[in-house]
């Protein structure tokens, strides 16, 4: 009868330990599971990325540049090589740009104006 306790003693320690070993196996590889795969911090560092890009004085030029490309490439398509219709089609484009600069900064120098009016100058005694 005392090998018999001994073997259910050993035995339930034993499977203790399995247990206590299988939990922290499981744990440790749902650590290391959720670690390798948080597709969360890869969306944060790009987008990270993209807003210091976005700060950068590079930002503008390479969107100007890309944004001219993108409608003389559609232009192109457009006009099927009648290069009488690229160049109509481009004009109006270019006067079109034109009229909304001009309304931009119009629009903008008044803003502006109007809030350096509106504050009151601190340097008066």
């Amino acid at each position: 009868m005392a090998n018999t306790g001994k073997r259910t003693s050993s035995t339930s320690s034993r499977g203790s330990k399995k247990s206590t070993s299988r939990s922290s196996r499981s744990n440790a590889s749902r650590k290391t599971s959720v670690s390798k795969s948080s597709p969360a911090a890869q969306e944060s560092a790009f987008s990270r990325i993209v807003s210091k890009f976005a700060a950068s004085k590079a930002a503008m030029p390479l969107i100007f540049i890309a944004a001219v490309i993108l409608l003389v490439g559609i232009d192109l398509l457009i006009s099927w090589d009648n290069f009488g219709t690229f160049f109509k089609i481009l004009g109006v484009e270019t006067l079109i740009a034109v009229v909304v600069w001009v309304i931009m900064t119009l629009v903008f120098s008044r803003r502006s104006s109007k809030e350096s009016d509106s504050e009151p100058a601190e340097d008066e005694v």
